[in-house]
């Protein structure tokens, strides 16, 4: 899709500035995955039709969260994924990259490994990671990503790559996790940093864990990885507040205990607030209020607003990642998305801008 002098002064009018790869240490950012599988639907802002990624990026987001999953093809998969990262690039967003070391999705609540390491022994599984990471990294500068910023796994609070603990009684209770989960992890995200950085010895590698609420098992988690020999160089976490209505102070004073902890500045992988009071599909019981803030258009876009505003003024919080503004059509994320089904653009869209 190309820009139109016409679209060009719509988005001057709102005051909106294409985003700019490493024009700020602030990372505004969007994770729009799923902009390449839907690319039959039609976007728009105002009453032109858009290009979603070129969109967000005009819109004031700098920074795109890619998603990549261990084969070769399909969604999600290293050559979706390079399109991906080479199309956000283009619009210019500056690519960080997702090892999730899974071949699917990989979350809060499973941490399965590819089917293709899952019978291996555990020392092969770790040789395997390595060996994974280096070429994966490779093709996507090979191709002409400009990455050096990677997550290793994918909230990965409770185990990673088939290394995970099903029961939550253990998940939960630190010292079991320290002796039995933990020392499993570490080697894994450690030969995944390893690979990264046979082809990109600068990267630097950003951790992620589901679970905003509780820094203080957040921060024995990061300690006990560096202890163990793996890189944090930024504290990821995924913060949905309308789960559980929590307010933004509440999360900037967790911020401020794992940065004060961990001396290292908190990066929010995967944020959003819905747009409606009811909705259905797996994320239905998302839809408790922010105190101050409506499940309505106006409230998703003043409590993005108000988000970002307190984020970039904290010394504690490094970047925000909205999740899946791009999607389109009825089902999981429609109150979510900064989109509406038939693709025109929600108010919360210039809520990114500055």
């Amino acid at each position: 899709m190309r820009w139109t002098a016409w679209t060009l002064l719509w988005w001057g009018l709102l005051g909106a500035q294409p985003g700019v790869a490493g024009e700020r240490a602030f990372m505004t950012g969007v994770d729009a995955n799923y902009a390449l599988q839907q690319a039959d639907r039609t976007w728009s802002v105002g009453r032109r039709e858009v290009d979603p990624i070129e969109a967000l990026a005009r819109a004031g987001a700098d920074t795109f969260r890619v998603r990549l999953w261990t084969g070769d093809d399909g969604p999600n998969g290293l050559r979706y994924a390079t399109e991906t990262a080479l199309r956000a690039q283009a619009a210019g967003m500056r690519p960080y990259v997702v090892l999730f070391l899974s071949d699917g999705w990989a979350d809060f609540v499973k941490q399965p490994a590819p089917a293709q390491w899952a019978d291996l022994p555990y020392d092969d599984k770790v040789a395997a990671v390595e060996a994974y990471a280096a070429k994966a990294t490779q093709h996507m500068l090979d191709a002409g990503v400009d990455v050096d910023l990677f997550e290793i796994g994918n909230e990965i609070d409770f185990g990673v790559c088939g290394e995970f603990e099903e029961d939550w009684a253990k998940r939960v209770s630190v010292d079991y996790m320290r002796a039995a989960i933990w020392p499993r992890m570490a080697p894994i995200l450690a030969a995944a940093q390893r690979g990264v950085r046979r082809a990109r010895p600068d990267a630097r590698f950003i951790l992620h864990l589901a679970r905003w609420s509780d820094p203080d098992y957040g921060v024995a988690f990061w300690q006990a990885m560096q202890a163990q020999g793996v890189t944090v160089d930024l504290a990821g976490l995924s913060y949905f507040p309308s789960s559980d209505g929590s307010e933004i102070p509440a999360l900037m004073a967790h911020a401020r205990t794992l940065h004060a902890a961990l001396d290292r500045a908190v990066v929010l992988c995967e944020t959003g607030y819905p747009s409606q009071p009811a909705f259905p599909g797996q994320f239905a019981a998302w839809n408790r209020p922010v105190v101050g803030y409506q499940l309505d258009e106006r409230g998703q876009a003043a409590w993005l607003r108000d988000l970002l505003r307190a984020a970039r003024a904290s010394d504690d919080i490094a970047g925000a990642f909205y999740w899946s503004p791009e999607w389109l059509g009825s089902g999981m994320w429609d109150a979510f998305a900064l989109f509406r089904p038939e693709g025109t653009a929600r108010p919360a869209l210039r809520s990114l801008r500055r």
